[in-house]
């Protein structure tokens, strides 16, 4: 590993102190900066320029760092750690006095009054589910109570004291209900307040942030370290991302660089025996790569049809991944190849993979899914949570149906993986990472 530069002359104290803490972490992962330049795919230069306090690093690239030195160790980062970082990275931003720190100052300010928001919002819903659910015990209970005294004014009969014990458990089960009610519509109260303002500074920073951006112009570094550069003779509100020295898509300027129609692009809908069943991701003219979940297991795997841009072909699985085992249930990565009778479309673009997208990095989904949504075009937003063996760890809105959907990065554009499976029983689910795409030997992929 070679070693960190010395800190150079004037730095000021809060640059110095966020550069300290982030040289501890990197020296955790005993490689080269070089190193791991390329495995983040950023520049070397710029990584000795963060760690030498000579430019302020973006948040992403903090977090990043965090997590891979965790991984490195086998822990997960603390919440006191993150907490302590990000106080560190804000006080140098507010140290800072470019227009590029006041933009990413606010960027910061508005993740967390987002995060806020959110939080809150999810408070309320749950106040209100639980109000609804009391009100409606307590209506319960009056129905029972009335039918209770109807049966005794016609059919009065001896005195029973079983009777009248039950009828004071509920008038104290009422009673109780009332006044869970009351302090469930207090909090509720302060929930709805606290929402409001939550989203009026949302909104306010939105709007600082917006001018900010159309004072400072265009910023040093894309995401991730990939080359942006305007759109020739095009709106220039929107970049385009050039992976492998090619543009391939158009990402827009906003907080989700993938354009949804991009995602919708490379996705396909799979039909076994007539019916709507998963998706899959369209990598060539005649080539898709799905997943179990999608298709079924070697063992049990119906023939299948492909229809994209409104053209249904038969489809033949030409590859299953793993290749031995492959009926074991906890078999990985999980992965088909299907190889399509007749092309679907005259051009597909080329895309990138995320070899390890970071816990708390967001993918956008779309595809088909089923239930409620009567098998049409569905998208949603999932986050990375964390990794379980080699599957990537998500929750989001995912719902049946959305098997074999590709999950890209909303920020570079970059594959994530393939959902592979749901839970019943909370919105979360697993992904086959795309870095296994790399195993398979029925197509091409970038090594």
């Amino acid at each position: 590993m070679t070693e960190l530069r010395q800190f150079d002359q004037g730095l000021s104290r809060e640059m110095r102190a966020l550069a300290e803490a982030l040289r501890g972490l990197f020296v955790g992962l005993r490689i080269s900066e070089r190193r791991y330049a390329a495995r983040r795919r950023y520049d070397s230069s710029t990584i000795s320029r963060y760690l030498g306090g000579r430019r302020l690093p973006p948040w992403e690239f903090v977090l990043n760092l965090l997590h891979d030195v965790a991984e490195e160790r086998g822990t997960v980062p603390t919440a006191e750690t993150t907490e302590m970082l990000r106080s560190l990275h804000l006080a140098a931003l507010e140290a800072g006095r470019s227009p590029t720190h006041r933009v990413q100052l606010l960027e910061q300010r508005l993740a967390l009054a987002d995060e806020q928001a959110r939080r809150v919002a999810t408070r309320e819903r749950w106040l209100e589910d639980t109000l609804r659910d009391r009100e409606h015990r307590i209506r319960d209970l009056q129905m029972q109570f009335r039918e209770l005294q109807a049966s005794i004014s016609l059919d009065p009969g001896p005195p029973v004291d079983d009777g009248d014990a039950d009828g004071m458990d509920r008038s104290a089960e009422r009673a109780r209900l009332c006044a869970e009610i009351r302090q469930l519509k207090e909090e509720l109260a302060q929930a709805r307040a606290l929402h409001r303002q939550a989203e009026e500074r949302c909104d306010q920073l939105e709007r600082q942030l917006a001018e900010a951006e159309t004072e400072d112009g265009p910023h040093e570094d894309g995401p991730g370290g990939l080359t942006a550069v305007g759109p020739v003779g095009g709106d220039e509100s929107a970049l385009r991302n050039v992976i492998h020295g090619d543009v391939v898509y158009n990402i827009s300027s906003t907080e989700t660089g993938i354009d949804e129609r991009f995602v919708d692009s490379m996705t396909v809908q799979l039909l076994i025996e007539g019916r709507m069943m998963s998706n899959g991701l369209l990598l060539d003219p005649t080539t898709v790569v799905t997943t179990w979940s999608a298709i079924g297991p070697p063992d049990t795997a119906k023939p299948v049809a492909v229809v994209a841009n409104n053209k249904r072909v038969d489809a033949t699985v030409v590859e299953w991944l793993p290749s031995e085992d492959r009926t074991h249930p906890e078999a990985f990565p999980r992965l088909a190849v299907l190889r399509l009778a007749s092309p679907v479309a005259a051009f597909v673009p080329a895309v990138d993979i995320d070899v390890q997208p970071s816990p708390g990095s967001r993918l956008l989904v779309s595809g088909y899914g089923r239930s409620d949504h009567a098998g049409g075009r569905y998208s949603c937003l999932l986050e990375v949570k964390g990794r379980t063996g080699s599957w990537v760890r998500v929750e989001g809105e995912l719902v049946s149906g959305l098997g074999g959907a590709p999950a890209f990065h909303v920020g570079t554009g970059a594959l994530a993986g393939l959902v592979s499976s749901r839970f019943r029983d909370a919105p979360k689910g697993l992904l086959a990472p795309a870095e296994s795409f790399r195993d398979l030997t029925t197509v091409s992929w970038p090594a």
